[in-house]
């Protein structure tokens, strides 16, 4: 028997990409199961804590207070090309690239280091693309974030207002208090989610410190938050794929003789 009535289209799903795809294109996230190892995960937390800990050092812990950055890791690939590693996982390209088309950038690559009992930051209701208060039919980005630590209600890991993406303004707080839904995520799997959707960081009630590093892939019409290709010179030494990943090929030209010559290298190339 026909499982539909009057129905003209229905959409099909191949692979687990595409279920992917289709809960954050519906939704606006899905929870894609344990990607990284157990093994591995000590390693990670101890990275994160060190590159942090040379930040808090750099700047000061006072000064990041000042203007809320605590516990807030930014681009900690400039310290430690490893955490390449994180950003780079194929099946996380793959429904990131399935969504927004095969040419990508690396936005941002921020960890968050959510300690018990102490308010984070990133607790306040916020897109990944600040200050965008309007929606379009087709993603701008999408958000991936690598739980290093185990997720849920009660180790503060991120709350989601599911199906916001499509709505320019946030909900009001009644709605949201009804609404939000505190992502289950055991440690080594990612949320990945339309940088749209609104989200917060949840209230870590456990005796733990819950890690996560958060990325944000773009289409290259859109500027990144850190320009990765000057921070790393010339970048001579990368991959191409990664390179191009980290915005070494969506860089501004400088003037209209620059942008020609650029012409010429991609046609000769093609």
């Amino acid at each position: 028997m026909n499982d539909l009535y009057g129905v003209g289209k229905r959409t099909e799903v191949a692979d687990a990409i595409d279920q992917a795809a289709e809960e954050i294109a519906l939704q606006g996230y899905a929870v894609l199961p344990p990607l990284f190892p157990a093994d591995s995960l000590p390693s990670w937390r101890q990275k994160l804590d060190a590159v942090y800990a040379r930040q808090e050092a750099e700047f000061g812990r006072e000064a990041l207070a000042d203007i809320g950055e605590l516990d807030l890791c930014r681009a900690p690939l400039l310290y430690d090309r490893d955490f390449l590693t994180l950003a780079m996982h194929p099946t996380v390209l793959a429904v990131a690239r399935r969504m927004l088309g095969d040419w990508i950038v690396l936005h941002l690559q921020n960890g968050i280091i959510n300690r018990p009992a102490r308010r984070h930051h990133q607790a306040s209701w916020h897109r990944d693309l600040p200050h965008q208060n309007w929606v379009i039919t087709k993603p701008l980005a999408i958000s991936a974030i690598v739980a290093i630590d185990d997720f849920s209600a009660v180790t503060g890991g991120t709350r989601l207002l599911p199906f916001t993406h499509k709505n320019e303004t946030m909900p009001s707080k009644s709605y949201t208090e009804r609404h939000a839904v505190d992502a289950q995520a055991p440690a080594g799997s990612v949320i990945m989610f339309d940088s749209m959707l609104f989200h917060q960081a949840g209230d870590n009630r456990s005796a733990n410190v819950r890690r996560a590093m958060n990325h944000v892939y773009s289409s290259p019409i859109i500027k990144q938050q850190y320009d990765f290709p000057r921070a790393l010179a010339a970048g001579g030494d990368l991959p191409a794929d990664t390179a191009k990943l980290l915005g070494f090929t969506s860089q501004v030209p400088l003037d209209d003789r620059a942008w020609r010559k650029s012409r010429v290298q991609k046609l000769s190339q093609s």
